[in-house]
């Protein structure tokens, strides 16, 4: 008689334990680069900041009927003004008068964009080049994207 033998598999193959070894170095050499690259969500961040706050002064100018403005007095402070740009005035939300960037450059400044009363900058677009790109202000509608 032919005994047949069943053969029972336990455990992982060889290629079967490469293969979950390989993902797994996969996954963390992309964890390890998001990581370590955390001044680029730093750059955006205050890019982002610095768009509201040029928001925030065109709502004002509007809301006012009266010139607003920003003005970026070095590449890395800048401050709201109503009117004159030596006149500071604090942003909401913020502590101080001056506001001072960590990680974005402005590389226009110094540079002063007022707003008039209806949110327009004037009749030519303006653009605040920065280290982590340009935000354009529209001419005569005052969007910025």
């Amino acid at each position: 008689m032919l005994k047949i033998f069943k053969l029972s598999q336990r455990g992982f193959t060889f290629l079967e334990v490469i293969a979950i070894i390989v993902v797994i170095g996969v996954l963390a050499a992309i964890a390890a680069s998001r990581i370590n690259s955390t001044d680029t969500y730093a750059i955006s961040s205050e890019l982002d900041k610095v768009q509201s706050h040029l928001r925030y002064a065109q709502g004002r100018a509007i809301r006012s009927n009266s010139s607003w403005g920003i003005r970026f007095n070095s590449s890395n402070t800048y401050w709201l003004f109503q009117t004159n740009a030596a006149t500071k005035k604090v942003i909401a939300g913020e502590d101080q008068n001056d506001i001072t960037l960590s990680k974005l450059t402005i590389t226009s400044a110094p540079q002063t964009i007022t707003f008039d009363g209806f949110g327009s900058p004037g009749a030519t677009d303006i653009t605040v080049a920065t280290s982590g790109g340009n935000i354009t202000v529209a001419a005569n509608t005052g969007f910025i994207p």
